[in-house]
């Protein structure tokens, strides 16, 4: 089923608690427009939000994962024209404080939901970012990771001075940020930017394997062990313990219970429709 209207250019399709969310220009290389973020935003909460929703898979059409954001628009502000004050560096700064690439990295970010990235070809600029924010990243051969900023002239964008950080020692993260030179999908698994490496062909049954084993899993539980780790990297010593104790109390409703009754019947567990 679909979640997008037909002029989108974003594809959410759901089948075995799997939702396949593509990125649908290839024509542009996938360059995401005003309307193309938005629509991906609608879709990150549709998957939030729809219980029939276990993980998602995200990929893009064509040759290409994201060549980053459409730079070919004339204007590049989604505030009204009529809300607009100051010259163009003040409403460089509200734009991006309140339409900002940010607010797609932070919807994966804080969602419940594990997400996957099949990495098919180039993922520069925010292509990168939104790559990097999924929980489990798998890149085909021919992959290639970009922060592709510098070399507009930009700052790191789309959060992509968090996530370097979190995925790379500081002299692989800044030889990224500041030579804004691509790395293919083999050196991005030796780096550590992607769990696996295959060859192209075999980007997309990986990519359904590994998302059975997500929706064969505890749904609740995933979500809460993603929040943990992800908090973590901010959290004291002493909040990471609260909330480790806190998440063992509050426990995970069925998906306990039935961890716990197939573990005394020596059989696997079912996870499915908790």
């Amino acid at each position: 089923m679909s979640g997008q209207s037909a002029d989108s250019a974003i594809t959410l399709e759901v089948d075995d608690g799997i939702a396949w969310l593509t990125m649908n220009r290839p024509e542009r290389l996938n360059a995401i427009d005003h309307d193309m973020r938005d629509d991906l935003l609608a879709a990150i909460e549709r998957i939030r939000t729809d219980p029939g929703i276990r993980v998602a898979v995200v990929t893009g059409a064509g040759r290409a994962f994201c060549s980053g954001a459409d730079l070919s628009q004339d204007d590049h502000f989604q505030v009204p024209n009529e809300a607009r004050r100051g010259d163009n560096s003040t409403m460089a700064r509200e734009d991006g404080r309140k339409f900002g690439w940010w607010r797609v990295i932070k919807a994966i970010w804080e969602n419940e939901k594990p997400f996957i990235a099949a990495v098919n070809g180039p993922a520069y600029g925010f292509g990168c970012n939104f790559a990097l924010a999924c929980d489990y990243v798998i890149a085909a051969e021919d992959a290639l990771f970009c922060e592709v900023f510098v070399t507009r002239g930009l700052p790191l964008e789309a959060l992509g001075a968090y996530l370097l950080t979190r995925a790379l020692p500081p002299a692989r993260a800044k030889a990224m940020a500041l030579l804004g030179e691509a790395i293919d999908g083999v050196e991005a698994e030796r780096w550590g930017l992607a769990n696996q490496c295959v060859p192209t062909p075999d980007l997309t049954a990986t990519a359904t394997a590994v998302a059975t084993r997500f929706a064969d899993g505890p749904s609740i539980g995933i979500g809460h062990i993603k929040g943990q780790i992800n908090d973590a990297y901010e959290a004291t010593f002493e909040q990471a313990w609260k909330m480790e104790v806190t998440l063992l109390g509050l426990g995970s409703g069925g998906e306990s219970a039935e961890a716990f009754t197939s573990y005394a019947e020596r059989r696997a567990p079912n996870f499915r429709g908790m």
